[in-house]
């Protein structure tokens, strides 16, 4: 793609409000587009006509960005954009996709920024309006920011992921027409095969569910909005929570390898994201720039939803199907779903809702490959 392009950014959290404003500073046409239930979330950004951007850019620039829409309309926010980033969580992109569907033109690229298994459970939805062969759809490993709301309409930006962020659309014949246009403003998202390697790949999924466990009481004890007092949860990480991240990074691994994945372990991944290493993943966190992040329980409640009810079921029935173990996956599952007393099985993301039900390893490869089987 030559010129940058016009973008549309959905979601008006810490994510989507700095990939908007740091868009915008890189000189982007952006629309924010929230969804109408959660208006309250731009009502700032709305009065002030965009948003303050601090901290570490991709731009290279921060300061106020005044953003060329801020809206709730899904028709005007789409309208003549090249590309859609969809910046929320895994349980907000069924809200997002059934908004401004309706109104994707043809030729649109869809990026969702952590993945998630999002392609595949947005494809059949696509395919019943006729329109998942009109337009491009990509998923990512992972956010290129972590970031934090500090005030109405102030997003700052902790650190930017500057190296290998994984993209890879479905079907995978697609992914150089996304990577094409990402990549005029986040040169380091790379290509991989396939959404195996995305989803498969997320590296938020490894430590939030294990690292909670042994301190889970004192997170939810110590209550916080994540700007005070609380729980440094990455600064606090423990030894046996790391026993429990690698446990579990261990049966993802093995899954990715049985579909032809070829993944790095967290410890390595965040090593080339962030720098970060130690003896073990708790000690690579303790003395990291994350260290000193107060957890916002609230927030940290919707990250183990995210992780275990759109991930974590869905890789157990994996391992069930390939007849590879996971112990310690289910395990989480169930002690978590005991503590906060919610019942991650249910409701949960399942092969049958990602297509994947059923095939067999080369069909599944052949799947997410081919978008057919």
């Amino acid at each position: 793609m030559k010129g940058l392009p016009r973008v549309a950014v959905c979601g008006g959290g810490r994510g989507g409000t700095a990939i908007a404003g740091d868009l915008t500073l890189m000189g982007c046409q952006v629309n924010l587009l929230e969804i109408e239930q959660l208006k309250h979330n731009i009502e700032p950004i709305i009065q002030r006509g965009g948003v303050e951007i601090t901290g570490e850019t991709q731009s290279g620039k921060t300061g106020f960005a005044k953003l060329n829409l801020v809206t709730t309309n899904p028709k005007e926010a789409l309208r003549g954009v090249d590309l859609i980033l969809v910046a929320v969580p895994a349980f907000g992109h069924k809200a997002f996709f059934d908004a401004f569907s309706p109104y994707l033109e043809e030729g649109q690229s869809i990026l969702v920024t952590t993945s998630y298994w999002a392609c595949l459970r947005i494809a059949g939805k696509l395919r019943e309006m006729g329109i998942f062969d009109k337009v491009n759809v990509a998923e990512a490993m992972i956010l290129p920011y972590a970031s934090n709301i500090v005030g109405p309409a102030a997003t700052h930006i902790h650190r930017t992921k500057e190296k290998e962020i994984a993209l890879a659309a479905f079907p995978a014949s697609k992914t150089d027409k996304v990577l094409d246009i990402v990549r005029t403003v986040y040169p380091q998202h790379m290509k991989v095969p396939n959404v195996l390697w995305t989803s498969l790949g997320n590296v938020n999924t490894p430590l939030h569910g294990p690292l909670t466990i042994p301190m889970a009481g004192l997170i939810l004890d110590r209550y916080s909005d994540g700007h005070s007092g609380g729980v440094k949860f990455y600064g606090e990480a423990t030894t046996p929570g790391a026993a429990l991240v690698e446990a579990y990074d261990r049966e993802r691994l093995d899954i990715a390898r049985e579909l032809g994945v070829d993944l790095p372990s967290i410890s390595e991944v965040m090593f080339k994201l962030y720098g970060y290493k130690g003896k073990d993943i708790a000690e690579a966190l303790r003395k990291s720039e994350h260290a000193e992040m107060f957890v916002d329980v609230k927030f940290h409640t919707g990250l183990l939803e995210e992780d275990l009810r759109y991930f974590y079921v869905s890789l157990s029935q994996l391992g069930d199907a390939f007849g590879i173990p996971t112990p310690a996956t289910k395990a989480i599952l169930t002690v978590l779903g005991a503590m906060m007393g919610t019942n991650y099985w249910e409701g949960a993301t399942t092969l049958e809702d990602i297509g994947l039900a059923g095939l067999n390893r080369d069909q599944i490869v052949r799947y997410v490959t081919e978008g057919k089987v």
